[in-house]
């Protein structure tokens, strides 16, 4: 087991105090009904000359513009207190273990724990959390990580990229003030949690799961291509890997599940998707807080006949039919919020209904974390953390060179075992 001892604990204020007509940020709707969990990514660097310093200082200056991370969240009013108390920044030290080493041999999300701030796997426990914490981590023989945890009632994982592009920007030109990604804070105003329309006090919530699973990376490269004989499905553009290797494991996990219940169920896959880009009007690339909708396949009975070409045809047409239905969120007549509150109901009832099969994906392949670079060079891996979810929750990300995915599954730990002797996982990862 990985063992880290942690050096300093700091609060990194922004350089300039916030102004008093910005001191209160009301979360959006959407923002209201996530799960109160942190989102968290790990980037690895291999450079020896990584300036803590540098990055303790260029935080500072990036927190001038993301005001609302240096608050802290207000969970009765719904609000963040952007007091400027600071996010946290822990500089720790790995004693046993080599970058190269965890890089090459790490399956396991449990391997790398240690890593993250010890407030990514604590969530609304106190007013006083900071909603931004950050663990910088040096090992014995040069290397460093660099794990960043976000509450994802205040940010998504498009926000938390956009954070980390702004903050390795101004880390390459700390004098510098004008950066590449600037951060928009509207989402809120166009789309309010509290207002007059009907339905105003309903809240609709997702439960967090209570058992233990176990998340696992798979690998997905070049050299084992999934065969997809209809390239373009439906007629539509050429199908991505993500969506084939997401067609994999939707496939295995179907036989897993007909194989634990003796009969074929109702299975439905579940994908966020991302709607920067996408609304009428549409909204800039970096607009911080959550605006990701669910696109929810129709309930379908797994037989053992389905295969990957109609597994990738139910999501594709899923992703489109869902980011038509929600061009209109942000409108300012207000019927966004139905549709979303709508929408949040159908995936309740989905979550809650225990005879049927949801299989969850959700994509992190095009954030562009592999570009995050400090001034020492930009990441060689890349990993996400555990967190308190379902089962049957895969998070697809890209490998550094761009040409494989890498799939890091929750499972419990009986159907990791048995999820690995499928005949197609076997085929297409690195599983011998």
């Amino acid at each position: 087991m990985l063992k880290v001892e942690n050096k300093s604990r700091k609060l990194i204020k922004p350089e300039i105090p916030t102004p008093e007509n910005l001191k209160c940020y009301n979360i959006s709707f959407l923002d209201k009904l996530q799960l109160p969990v942190n989102e968290g990514i790990i980037l690895f660097y291999e450079s020896k000359s990584m300036d803590i310093r540098l990055l303790q200082e260029s935080l500072s200056k990036i927190l001038v513009q993301f005001y609302p991370l240096a608050g802290r969240y207000i969970k009765n009013d719904l609000s963040v207190d952007c007091s400027d108390e600071g996010a946290e920044f822990i500089e720790a030290e790995a004693l046993d273990v080599e970058l190269t080493e965890l890089v090459a041999k790490t399956e396991t999300a449990d391997q790398l724990s240690d890593l993250f701030p010890d407030r990514y796997f604590r969530v609304d426990e106190a007013s006083s959390d900071p909603i931004l914490s950050i663990q910088a981590t040096h090992f014995p023989c040069g290397g460093l990580t660099i794990a960043v945890s976000v509450c994802h009632r205040v940010f998504d994982v498009s926000s938390l990229a956009t954070f980390i592009s702004a903050w390795s920007s101004a880390s390459i030109d700390i004098n510098n003030n004008s950066y590449r990604t600037i951060p928009s804070f509207d989402l809120p105003s166009l789309l309010p949690n509290k207002m007059d329309q009907g339905g105003g006090g309903t809240r609709v919530t997702l439960k967090q799961s209570t058992a233990v699973n176990v998340l696992k990376r798979f690998v997905f490269n070049q050299t084992k291509t999934i065969p997809i004989p209809n390239i373009n499905i439906n007629g539509k553009k050429p199908v991505s890997g993500v969506r084939a290797v997401s067609a994999v494991i939707a496939k295995a996990l179907i036989g897993l599940d007909r194989a634990k219940h003796g009969r074929s169920r109702e299975f439905i896959i579940f994908q966020p998707v991302n709607m920067r880009g996408r609304t009428i009007p549409p909204l800039p690339e970096h607009a911080c807080g959550n605006l990701a909708i669910a696109a929810l396949t129709p309930p379908r009975v797994g037989g053992g006949d389905i295969g990957i070409e109609e597994l990738v045809g139910l999501m594709g047409d899923a992703v489109r039919k869902s980011i038509s239905h929600h061009a209109q969120i942000l409108s300012p007549n207000g019927v966004g919020r139905d549709i979303i509150l709508n929408t949040f109901k159908n995936l309740g009832e989905t979550f809650q209904n225990t005879d049927r099969n949801v299989i969850i994906f959700s994509d992190w392949s095009k954030f562009g974390f592999y570009n995050a670079d400090f001034g020492s060079g930009k990441p060689v891996w890349t990993a996400t953390g555990q967190q308190r979810m379902r089962s049957n929750l895969t998070v697809l990300m890209r490998n550094k060179e761009g040409d494989g995915i890498e799939a890091w599954l929750h499972l419990n730990p009986h159907d990791m075992l048995c999820f690995q002797e499928d005949h197609d996982i076997k085929l297409f990862t690195d599983i011998s």
